[in-house]
């Protein structure tokens, strides 16, 4: 069996704290990020056996500043074991580099040019728009409350009971009209079996899953409500993605790249991996059972509060607007209400960006003969971190989804797009 989360850890109360009361430190750095770079190369010239150096630089190359912002609680232990909210905003930048070590040589009949440095490139920084992610997070953390108090959404349902007549005799009839098109099928051409398709897919997708789901839905509200109870609970939902990106030079002329030794210049490939995540943690206190207000109208979602929602959901076709928008769940977080009371609530954000730089070498002229010795790639990395601390729980944002959202089950989607336009059924099932 699972242990729950503490809500507040009981801890030792420091009366030092106590008689100071709250401390709090600004935080405001910046630290430079850079590396040392070096680049140096000999040119030798075989008729006089004479040495020179043509490339000798040493110099500090930025990559970034890492900051750093924000508020330190030091007193947040007494604060947490009070049952005050001790959480502060902070954010904060981090710049990392490793370099590599490179050799190389150029050499033709009159002359040897040999070289060796230390290299490094930035970090690729690439910071999608996260609405899609913060959405994500702000549905599982309400789906984990639900599941802490045990509500339905009984409304719509309720709404379209009568329908359960028909899809009753729809079932019946499955058998019968499923042989009627098959012995129909050479006179339609094929479009009595599309039909019966079409049907029966949408009477079962629209229709009998989700009067089963809501049947047990309702049951499971029901017997939670009869033993429901205030309970304090820790929450925390997180949604992340990656992605890649990169970058690679098409120039063949060497001139473009940054000299290593005589007539050889040095390239870079870059390929980076981007992580983006968003994170909620909130303390809540439910008080499903001492709160007058809270009813089981409330804990069935018949009352007011959910009419819009109910409305929307029985709008012929609002599902396919929902496969592009977000209306429904916005709908659902405007006019809900929490039975209880808030805590805290802490968003976090973080974006990281780790990229590796591979370098090839670019000659002069193919007559000489040159070689680039430069087995290890360089690192960069960038991080982005915020914390901020919010008033009330998060809602859903009324927006346009984004490609990959309406991609997401996009066969199941299809489908029923599909059988609407193949059965001819332009009306909500």
């Amino acid at each position: 069996m699972a242990v729950k989360p503490k809500f507040y850890p009981i801890l030792p109360k420091d009366p030092r704290l106590r008689k100071r009361g709250p401390r709090s430190t600004i935080l405001a750095t910046s630290i430079p990020c850079s590396y040392d770079k070096r680049r140096f190369a000999t040119w030798f010239v075989k008729s006089t056996k004479t040495t020179s150096t043509i490339i000798n630089e040493t110099r500090t190359q930025g990559i970034g500043t890492s900051v750093q912002s924000g508020t330190s609680n030091k007193s947040w232990r007494t604060q947490v074991a009070e049952g005050v909210d001790a959480s502060t905003n902070y954010s904060r930048t981090l710049y990392s580099v490793k370099p590599t070590r490179y050799t190389c040589y150029s050499e033709s009949t009159a002359y040897r040019s040999d070289g060796n440095g230390v290299i490094c490139g930035d970090p690729l920084i690439l910071i999608a728009n996260d609405n899609d992610l913060v959405d994500q997070a702000t549905s599982r953390l309400k789906n984990k409350l639900n599941g802490y108090i045990g509500n339905a959404q009984l409304a719509a349902p309720l709404a379209e009971a009568r329908e359960i007549f028909r899809l009753v005799r729809q079932i019946n009839s499955l058998g019968l009209d499923t042989v009627k098109a098959l012995l129909a099928i050479k006179k339609t051409r094929g479009k009595s079996i599309v039909k019966a398709a079409s049907d029966a897919w949408l009477g079962f997708g629209f229709g009998v899953n989700p009067m089963l789901n809501d049947i047990a839905k309702g049951a499971n509200a029901i017997l939670d409500y009869s033993t429901r109870n205030d309970n304090r609970v820790r929450i925390t939902a997180t949604a992340t993605r990656e992605y890649l990106s990169g970058s690679r030079p098409t120039s063949t002329n060497w001139s473009t790249y940054e000299q290593i030794a005589y007539n050889l210049g040095i390239g870079m490939h870059s390929l980076a991996k981007h992580m983006q995540g968003v994170h909620y943690v909130a303390g809540i206190d439910l008080q499903m059972r001492t709160a007058a207000s809270y009813s089981v109208r409330d804990h069935l979602g018949l009352k007011v509060g959910a009419l819009p929602g109910t409305l929307w959901e029985l709008t012929p076709f609002s599902w396919v607007v929902d496969y592009a928008a977000t209306v429904g769940p916005w709908l659902d977080d405007m006019f809900y209400t929490l039975p209880g009371t808030v805590k805290y609530v802490v968003m976090t954000k973080k974006y990281q960006s780790r990229t590796d730089h591979m370098y090839f070498g670019v000659g002069n002229s193919p007559t000489f003969k040159w070689r680039l010795n430069c087995p290890k790639a360089s690192h960069a990395n960038y991080v982005q971190f915020s914390r901020q601390k919010l008033a009330a729980l998060p809602t859903r944002q009324l927006r346009i989804k984004s490609a990959d959202e309406i991609a997401k089950f996009g066969l199941t989607k299809l489908l029923n797009l599909g059988s609407v336009l193949a059965g001819g059924r332009f009306r909500k099932v």
